[in-house]
């Protein structure tokens, strides 16, 4: 694995996060500055705009959410919650483009239960962690804030059972950092071609410095195959672990990885490779197809709305 072709993967990844456009090639577009509120208010395919108060950093922190079929008519159903980060130099609407149409039919034809899916905002490039550079404490608003925020003021099924974190490249990353460290809140983890980028690869260096700077330490325990090591009895046995990625995907290694390593730790998972798939989202997604919710139906099999 070359640490420089992971580190391009990351950087292009938003031009290859929504799909092309009469089969054009996506253009590379300028990372754009990360912001607590996007002035771009946009909710895509039935989401819906929203901010809340953070008291970590004591200002206003945007996302979409977007709300079942049914949501507003059965006002005592309550529903599990996806929360589905996004990629490096994404946004919020990344995933209301590609994953939320899809689990919007899957809903309407039965197959996936209702839910809600809550899209946060992982400042452009976080990777999901509490940032040196800055500071965006990406990691603090979300489990502190967004979480108690989403379960007070939606009909959420309050409980780490109906509670899925997932998440594509940056995001996949962030679904196993934020899984695997808080098993307590989240009892499902779906990861998506995680750029899992090796801690011990160019240290200092990369699309990862501005997270960590030059504490190596911090950044190799942060990376999902050390909290999964160390939080192994809080895993095995009591969370539902999805691994995806593209038999094309640089970021293959990586994520083969993460599945030897929880074998090693007998961490109980579900682990694929999808034939001829690059690092594109929308790819990925299009090939998984009709099994793209199979895991969410296994994993959300029992609970009581």
């Amino acid at each position: 694995m070359r640490t420089h072709s992971l580190a391009v993967t990351c950087l292009l990844l938003l031009a290859t996060q929504l799909p092309a456009q009469n089969g054009a090639p996506q253009q590379r577009r300028q990372m754009a500055k990360p912001e607590w509120v996007d002035p771009n208010h946009e909710a895509p395919n039935g989401t819906l705009y929203k901010t809340f108060a953070s008291k970590v950093i004591s200002r206003d922190v945007n996302y979409l959410i977007y709300l079942p079929p049914g949501y507003d008519k059965d006002t005592q159903q309550r529903y599990p919650v996806i929360y589905w980060l996004h990629g490096m130099g994404g946004n919020i609407r990344a995933g209301a483009m590609m994953f939320v149409p899809a689990l919007d039919a899957a809903i309407k034809d039965g197959s996936m239960p209702p839910a809600i899916v809550v899209l946060p905002n992982g400042m452009v490039n976080s990777f999901y962690c509490d940032t040196v550079e800055g500071p965006h404490p990406v990691e603090s608003v979300i489990i502190k804030d967004l979480i108690p925020h989403i379960d007070e003021t939606y009909r959420t099924l309050p409980e780490r059972e109906a509670r899925i974190i997932q998440g594509f490249s940056m995001g996949g990353y962030g679904a196993a950092h934020l899984g695997f460290k808080y098993p307590e809140l989240f009892a499902t983890v779906i990861v998506n071609s995680g750029a899992l980028l090796d801690p011990a690869a160019a240290l200092g260096t990369g699309p990862m410095v501005h997270v960590f700077g030059n504490d190596n330490a911090r950044r190799k325990a942060e990376h999902p195959r050390e909290l999964a090591q160390k939080n192994a009895a809080q895993l095995r046995g009591h969370t539902h672990i999805s691994i995806g990625c593209g038999s094309i995907d640089s970021l293959l290694p990586v994520n083969q990885d993460l599945d030897k390593v929880l074998t090693s730790l007998n961490i109980e998972h579900h682990y694929e490779t999808v034939p001829d798939v690059p690092h594109n989202a929308a790819l990925y997604y299009k090939k998984l197809g009709a099994r793209m919710f199979e895991f969410h139906q296994l994993a959300l099999a029992g609970l009581k709305p």
